[in-house]
């Protein structure tokens, strides 16, 4: 089945799919049906408890905060959803969380973004949580109950079948291979941010899903995780051509890279900013990666809202802190 490697578009060609066309004015593809979301993302969705301190703790020591503690949602798939709202795309998450204040804290707050929460499944128990440590320079440490987030449930297949793409940002493999699944059963087009914990999975537990992916956003650490070996990019041009997926490659202070096969590899150069907290900046990039591919921008156009998206989520505190397009577009011109 084809795949989008060269130039970027709303969703898998595929013959007589009305996915595939292109809102006049909005520049959007319509969903399957009427009021489900453009995009839908599947992973974690956390309480994030953020501590701003003057330099890590060590063994045996003290360290004090510079301000008081702050708390917000979190986790991947909520980031990446709250993001492409506030970048004008239609977005439902698909998660667990706990029947706790917790929970229901970040219920309305997804609410307040404007993000479909029907599959945001409530379990007895504890919402995810993270304890973030900030120090000075931005830079972050987590510690991580991951609570009822990975239990195991059942996804609704309308979810995935009516929307126009597929996010899945990590979280337990049995949500990513059945997400996955049903994407790739109604020719919905699927991006993969597996993130450091999901690849370390390696690629002999998730080939299945990358060969059902069309982009793969990944980093150096992470692409070592996913094949245990050093080599990033000569790993992102071997995953690319073996999957025939565009790899997305982020550089941290070098440029962003994309590979398709069969295509001129390209690189964008970053916004250079000086960060207050990092938190949440490689979700926003992904929110901005997508929502590019949501509006119908070409492959560079697209690592290039990333990469503004990134650069001003980390100008803000907190993992959902990233401001709205129109403030995006004045400071970057992008």
């Amino acid at each position: 089945m084809p795949k989008l490697v060269h130039k970027v578009r709303p969703c898998r060609p595929s013959t007589g799919s009305h996915r595939s066309r292109i809102h006049a004015k909005a520049g959007m593809p319509a969903a399957k049906t009427a009021g489900s979301p453009h995009l839908v993302t599947v992973g974690h969705c956390v309480y994030d408890i953020r501590d701003y301190v003057e330099k890590f703790p060590q063994p045996d020591k003290t360290v004090l905060l510079r301000m008081p503690s702050k708390v917000s949602g979190g986790g991947s798939a909520a980031n990446v959803a709250v993001n492409a709202c506030k970048l004008g795309v239609s977005a439902g998450l698909i998660s667990n969380i706990g029947d706790d204040r917790h929970g229901k804290f970040i219920l309305e707050e997804l609410h307040s973004f404007g993000v479909d929460t029907k599959q945001v499944k409530v379990f007895p128990g504890r919402t995810g949580l993270s304890v973030v440590l900030i120090d000075k320079r931005g830079e972050v440490e987590v510690i991580e109950d991951l609570g009822v987030a990975d239990r195991v449930r059942a996804i609704d297949e309308k979810c995935i079948a009516n929307a126009s793409m597929l996010h899945i940002a990590g979280g337990s493999y049995q949500m990513m291979e059945a997400a996955s699944k049903i994407a790739h059963k109604h020719k919905i087009p699927i991006c993969f941010d597996p993130g450091r914990s999901a690849s370390k999975l390696g690629e002999h537990k998730l080939w299945k899903i990358l060969r059902r992916c069309h982009y793969l956003i990944t980093n150096r650490g992470e692409i070592e995780g996913l094949l245990g070996r050093r080599g990033a990019i000569s790993d992102c041009r071997y995953l690319s051509k073996k999957y025939r997926l565009c790899v997305i490659f982020k550089g941290g202070r070098k440029p962003t890279m994309a590979f398709c096969p069969g295509k001129k590899e390209i690189s964008v150069p970053i916004f250079k900013v000086k960060p207050v907290d990092t938190l949440g900046a490689g979700d926003a990039f992904a929110g901005g990666f997508v929502s590019g591919i949501m509006l119908g921008r070409t492959l560079k156009d697209c690592c290039r809202l990333a990469n503004a998206a990134a650069a001003s989520k980390i100008l803000h505190a907190g993992a959902q802190s990233m401001p709205k397009m129109e403030w995006i577009r004045k400071r970057f011109g992008i």
